[in-house]
């Protein structure tokens, strides 16, 4: 009688074609976000203010100096530059509808809704950093060339543009990663002083996925949602609060489904369901929006995509 070892395709009635493993690896993306970064200005909530926009006041107290007058002369009166921004607060959401025959086989450590609902942060901040990278693409001061790399000669001269309107440091970058591999590639060019100070793992832990580093005391961040115009990437330098934003909180509403709002966000994820479909509806809701505070404390980088 022949040799009849047991082998494991021989035992294909008793296997499946793979198992999972216990630990999820996470699809390789763009999870950077800005989102409470000081440089972003928070102006407060619409809740219960009868409009969705927020108006913000600039004033140009301290700007006017005293001249010199005769003595018994009247001095004439100087009137109080100001300004204001409109912020208009608009719905942000996201739906997923797992099945209860997913749920049931999901072999995550968590059932399947409650991950989805904590997933709901995540859609959340990546949603801010398309908008304020949409924010920061309006910047009326620009440096750059079309279809060039971005170099640190670019840099120095969007620096002079901020310190030409005494824009107060700290400053800004905000880059797509092919401008920032370009601005890496000049620096190697450079001598001197001057030095890139990479991201570590203790300030990443820090500021974030998408810290690259500093120079100049300067925060480099990398997003691919930096805004594409034709063959460019427009990033941008920015000082501190030349963007802002303005929320809205939602009123609980009595008989709807259950809802959560996750620590420190005040996004909503509302369950719901739908029975003849055997579906849980997971929805995100987030009102929100962002614009420019002060046109001249941010410059447009404007060069090459690829």
């Amino acid at each position: 009688m022949a040799d009849a070892p047991i082998t494991y395709a021989s035992l294909s009635d008793l296997t499946v074609a793979s198992t999972l493993a216990a630990e999820l690896q996470l699809k390789l993306g763009d999870r950077a976000s800005l989102m409470g970064h000081p440089a972003i200005a928070y102006v407060g909530d619409v809740r219960g203010s009868g409009s969705t926009v927020k108006k913000v006041g600039i004033i140009g107290a301290g700007l006017d100096a005293m001249a010199a007058v005769a003595d018994g002369v009247s001095v004439e009166s100087v009137a109080l530059t100001n300004a204001n921004v409109s912020i208009t607060v608009a719905r942000q959401a996201l739906y997923r509808g797992p099945t209860d025959l997913a749920a049931t086989v999901w072999s995550n450590v968590q059932e399947l809704v409650t991950y989805l609902t904590d997933d709901m942060v995540g859609a959340c901040r990546i949603r801010a950093m398309a908008m304020i990278a949409t924010a920061g693409s309006a910047f009326s001061n620009t440096v750059g060339t079309s279809g060039a790399a971005f170099t640190v000669t670019n840099l120095f001269s969007a620096i002079a543009q901020l310190e030409s309107v005494s824009a107060p440091g700290p400053f800004l970058c905000v880059l797509s990663p092919k401008q920032l591999s370009d601005f890496q590639s000049s620096l190697r060019a450079e001598t001197g002083a001057l030095q890139w100070i990479s991201a570590t793992p203790e300030m990443m832990a820090i500021k974030g996925q998408g810290y690259a580093g500093s120079f100049l005391g300067i925060d480099f961040f990398v997003t691919a949602r930096v805004v594409t115009s034709g063959g460019d990437k427009l990033g941008f330098l920015i000082s501190y609060g030349a963007i802002g934003y303005a929320d809205g909180t939602p009123a609980p509403i009595m008989g709807a489904g259950g809802l959560v709002m996750p620590a420190g966000s005040k996004m909503v994820v509302e369950l719901g369901r739908t029975p003849e479909g055997a579906i849980t509806k997971v929805i995100g809701n987030w009102y929100v929006g962002f614009a420019e505070l002060q046109d001249s404390m941010g410059v447009q980088i404007t060069t090459r995509a690829s």
